[in-house]
């Protein structure tokens, strides 16, 4: 097996759960399988470091853009390349899918917001000179509005686009004292986060007016924002080395943090909500049980460590009570595990 070879920016899931991808800036896209603990296939490589990543809803595609400035199509099935396309002039750092899989919007670090027509062959449908850095982007649960987080010296912004027109709608609202890391939107669209400056804030997308006091806990700068699939929870993963969850409505703080290694560049939820994946600077990809899941779901944690010359392999598997009682007997090991306990 091999594994990145540098730190890991965005992991985002496949439908199912069963597998997780990664980009990274050791140029590469992966697919891991969760259950095995271990990269699928080989992987995807582009020609610079990587910051954009995003998966159809279908699980069918992969989208990747850096360094070079391109987004590549991959096959999640094959991993072969099934389209290029040339996007901006300076790097890319965030890709979005509207919730149709119809549009991909990428934004970088020379100011532009493109949009496209995934059906067209990639066809441009809007170029907007958003005049900052573009560093993360999300559509709105309608597929109407597109948020964007930007950075640069005037840039602790955050804007809102008509995806018909191209035409701001919203903004620019003042969000933060530092660069914009993540926005996201709430499921019904009447929220929208914000992360930064060790910050979660969240937004009135209409008025573009605060909601609540900013959601304070991490020590170090914010730089990934997930929502749970049933909207109630926010996880969030900071250089303070934690993986945190807050009440998407209050922005109450939600049991005790995960705590990492080194800086959590990325971190999403699972389809069903059982498990955060993060990763980031230490080269890991580590899957958690969140902490409010009950033992009444008849599921257990596994922790697989896979030593790799390259990357310390971290995952956690929910399997059936039964296949663990036979792998903890042929171990050696004793069942049920303490919470969170490496079994082997």
């Amino acid at each position: 097996m091999s594994g990145h070879e540098d730190y890991i920016w965005r992991i985002a899931y496949l439908p199912g759960g069963e597998r997780v991808v990664t980009c990274a800036h050791d140029k590469t896209v992966r697919i891991w399988d969760v259950e095995k603990g271990k990269q699928e296939g080989t992987s995807m490589v582009h020609e610079g470091w990587l910051h954009g990543l995003a998966v159809t809803r279908d699980g069918k595609r992969i989208l990747s853009g850096g360094k070079d400035g391109r987004i590549n199509v991959w096959d999640v099935e094959t991993h072969e390349q099934i389209e290029e396309w040339a996007s901006h002039a300076g790097y890319i750092w965030c890709i979005a899918l509207s919730p149709d899989d119809q549009l991909a919007a990428s934004g970088a670090e020379d100011g532009k917001i493109v949009i496209r027509e995934m059906k067209e062959h990639g066809e441009i449908k809007h170029s907007i000179d958003a005049g900052r850095r573009v560093e993360s982007l999300d559509f709105s649960p309608n597929g109407e509005k597109l948020a964007c987080g930007h950075a640069g010296r005037d840039g602790r912004i955050i804007q809102i686009y008509d995806v018909e027109s191209g035409e701001p709608v919203l903004g620019p609202i003042k969000a933060h004292e530092h660069w914009v890391h993540c926005v996201l939107w709430s499921h019904d669209g009447s929220q929208l986060f914000s992360a930064s400056d060790g910050t979660i804030r969240c937004w009135d997308p209409e008025t573009g007016e605060s909601i609540g006091e900013p959601w304070t806990g991490h020590t170090g700068t914010v730089f990934s924002l997930s929502l749970s699939p049933d909207g109630t929870k926010v996880a969030s993963g900071s250089d303070d080395n934690t993986v945190r969850f807050w009440d998407s409505r209050s922005g109450d703080p939600i049991d005790q943090p995960l705590q990492h290694e080194r800086t959590v560049y990325a971190v999403t939820f699972s389809p069903s909500g059982e498990f955060v994946a993060s990763g980031g600077l230490d080269q890991k990809v580590s899957i958690w049980r969140v902490p409010w899941w009950h033992d009444s779901q008849k599921q257990v944690i596994i922790m697989l460590s896979t030593y790799l010359p390259t990357l310390f392999l971290t995952t956690f598997l929910a399997v059936d009570t039964s296949f663990l009682a036979r792998r903890a007997s042929s171990a050696n090991l004793s069942y049920p595990p303490p919470h969170n306990r490496l079994l082997f």
